[in-house]
């Protein structure tokens, strides 16, 4: 099953959510569930002029019916119940979650608010290990790091965790996806350094890609590269992963490249989680304007991830 959760109450995500499910056929939706607020949830649908059926169990929509669940808990943020609502019911082995757009404010664990769904998920899972990585519609970027200031960027990188965050993504991709055969490393400097001109920390990622080449004989890792010019590797693109070293360095190419056809994903959870890549779009929420495109993508990718049509 695909466990659909709902984000901030105040964004696009059900907006973009219900749009996709008139364009999905019959047996997708079959096996979608979706944890919402049904206050928010009908506000949505009322903005959509969309008739509609609704009761504890099922949504009816369109034409299709959707499994409908309620989260459970209401004096914490909506976004958090309903990804605690889902993560109890998941089961690990064949089911995918799917997070809909929410802001930092809306996700607290353990009585702090975490910078978005994979720092919730490292929390809540205790293990730092857990990678963020982009699907777009020819290939993968992967970030070593992501929410953290970019003056930390250098303390945070070293040989460990260059080859721990690969094992993990070299792991899920196998699993969930496909394995690609090269990854491809951006310096953390301009132009990787330019031989210790412009910086050394290149010395850390040489290391640990030297690591991995031992570690998985039989794939590719080069680098690093200029992160300016990484994306001129354009033969064969779905064959590669693009490792940036941090968020911005890797998003603003991907985002470029890909618009709203980009699937933010978290591996080394004990299940797979998907999401759309963009975020809550306020100033859209309410006025029936919003592109599902994202979302639709991101739906029918997790289709074919519980299918097993993805490789």
């Amino acid at each position: 099953m695909i466990l659909v959760t709902q984000g901030h109450e105040l964004g696009i995500g059900l907006e973009v959510f219900l749009k996709s499910i008139l364009r999905l056929p019959k047996n997708v939706c079959d096996n979608i569930i979706l944890y919402a607020y049904k206050s928010t949830l009908e506000e949505n649908l009322r903005t959509l002029n969309a008739s509609y059926k609704l009761d504890n169990q099922n949504l009816k929509i369109f034409g299709k019916v959707i499994k409908f669940v309620e989260p459970k808990q209401q004096s914490i943020p909506q976004s958090t119940s309903s990804l605690l609502s889902a993560i109890e019911d998941i089961d690990n082995e064949h089911d995918v979650l799917l997070t809909l757009p929410t802001s930092k404010d809306q996700l607290i664990h353990e009585g702090e608010h975490r910078a978005g769904y994979t720092e919730f998920l490292r929390s809540y899972f205790n293990n730092l290990n857990i990678s963020m990585i982009f699907k777009g519609i020819d290939g993968f970027t992967l970030l070593l790091t992501d929410h953290i200031a970019l003056k930390n960027v250098p303390l945070a990188i070293d040989s460990n965790l260059v080859e721990e965050k690969l094992s993990t993504v070299i792991e899920g991709l196998e699993k969930n996806f496909y394995l690609p055969e090269e990854f491809v490393f951006a310096g953390i400097n301009p132009h990787a350094g330019e031989g210790g001109i412009l910086g050394d920390e290149e010395g850390t990622l040489k290391r640990g890609i030297s690591n991995l080449s031992v570690k998985f004989p039989n794939l590719s890792f080069k680098g690093p590269l200029p992160g300016d010019t990484l994306h001129f590797e354009v033969e064969n693109r779905n064959k590669k992963v693009f490792v940036y070293t941090f968020h911005d360095q890797g998003l603003g190419i991907f985002k470029a490249q890909n618009g709203l056809f980009g699937i933010n994903i978290s591996l080394g959870l004990p299940f797979l989680r998907l999401s759309v890549d963009h975020g809550t779009a306020f100033h859209l929420y309410g006025k029936n304007i919003a592109d599902s495109s994202g979302c639709l993508f991101a739906l029918e990718e997790a289709y074919k991830v519980i299918s097993n049509d993805n490789k």
